[in-house]
C-alpha cells in the first residue's frame, strides 16, 4: 500500500485535522444548547477560531503538496533500518 511522501510539515497534518474537528464538535455542542445560554460572541469566537486553523490547515497542506513537488522528502526509515 503506497503512502503518502514524508515532508517536515507531514507531523503538522494531524494535529491541524485534529484540532479543527474538535473545535467543529465544541462548534456544535455551543449551538445544541438552549439559545438563552448561548451568546452570540461565544460562536463568533469558536467561528473566528475554525477559520484560523482552516487557514492554518491549507496552507500547511499546500507547503506539504510544494515540498513533495520540489522533491523535498524526509528519508524514508523502516522499522528494519532502526537498529
Amino acid at each position: 500500500m503506497p503512502t503518502d511522501p514524508q515532508t517536515r510539515h507531514s507531523p503538522a497534518l494531524p494535529e491541524l485535522r485534529f484540532s479543527l474537528n474538535l473545535l467543529y464538535v465544541g462548534r456544535l455542542l455551543l449551538g445544541m444548547k438552549s439559545h438563552s445560554l448561548t451568546t452570540d460572541e461565544g460562536i463568533d469566537a469558536f467561528d473566528e477560531r475554525i477559520e484560523d486553523v482552516t487557514d492554518e490547515l491549507v496552507s500547511t497542506e499546500l507547503l506539504h503538496e510544494a515540498a513533495i513537488l520540489a522533491g523535498d522528502i524526509l528519508p524514508v526509515t523502516s522499522p528494519d533500518n532502526e537498529f
